[in-house]
């Protein structure tokens, strides 16, 4: 299939899998990634996921050549509807309440960059290439990605790489913020695992509220008390914070079961 989920333990693997075309996303192919992240999303035997493509790339961004090609001419009716499902799994990817890790080799174009930034972990290659491509083609930036990147490496940064069309390699990226890890390209899916089964092995549902945190975007500092003080009071009634504290009691390490 062009897009597959295979698990290993408790690490889900969601594999962009149209090599020939550089994964270039297709309909088909976004209807596939719902139906795996709702998969995801409700199995709790899976508490970590790694996005990623297969072969030389992570991903070209939309299709523009076949099925997933927009015409010459478009409404803004019909722009608004097309757009909606790029944005439902940007949100769905950005909201996943699990530790996601995206390991990006090769080009990762448009939309495919803004799939990427919502992951907790970005893990490159030496060949990768974040190219924006969005206003080359007098088109604005999509799935976010004005939020994602200002958020990540700050607003006049963001600004240059979209006005002006900048592709950024793997380095530049880690250097900017806008990855967290910089691998040579054959150690890319070993890396990738490794750091995705160190998640799965963390407390899941506290990850989760953690990870609804960060995502906040309260006005103050009180505002943003208030959120964590629920946060908190959530977690530690959580079966893996009572395992944390008996561990602690016991000198030894915890042992947590993602619930």
């Amino acid at each position: 299939m062009d897009v597959e989920l295979t698990l290993n333990g408790a690490v889900a693997t969601l594999c962009l899998n149209r090599p020939e075309k550089l994964n270039a996303l297709t309909p088909e192919m976004l209807q596939l990634i719902l139906g795996h992240l709702d998969r995801i999303e409700q199995d709790p035997e899976i508490r970590a996921v790694i996005l990623t493509g297969a072969g030389r790339a992570f991903c070209a961004g939309a299709d523009i050549k076949g099925s997933g090609a927009a015409p010459p001419q478009m409404s803004v009716a019909h722009a608004r509807a097309s757009m909606t499902v790029y944005q439902k799994i940007a949100l769905r990817l950005y909201n996943l309440n699990k530790p996601m890790v995206a390991a990006v080799r090769g080009v990762a174009v448009g939309i495919a960059w803004s799939f990427a930034l919502c992951a907790d972990q970005l893990v490159v290659s030496d060949t990768a290439q974040f190219i924006p491509a969005f206003l080359m083609r007098a088109t604005l930036p999509e799935g976010g990605m004005v939020h994602l990147l200002a958020r990540h490496c700050g607003e006049f940064r963001a600004k240059e790489i979209m006005y002006l069309n900048r592709r950024l390699s793997g380095k530049e990226a880690l250097d900017m913020g806008l990855a967290s890890h910089l691998v040579e390209d054959g150690e890319l899916d070993a890396a990738a695992e490794k750091l995705a089964g160190e998640l799965a092995a963390g407390p899941t549902f506290s990850l989760g509220l953690t990870k609804q945190l960060f995502r906040l975007n309260t006005g103050s500092m009180e505002e943003f008390l208030a959120q964590e003080l629920n946060a908190v009071a959530l977690a530690v009634n959580s079966e893996d914070a009572a395992e944390g504290r008996l561990a602690a009691r016991e000198k030894r390490a915890p042992a947590f079961r993602g619930r």
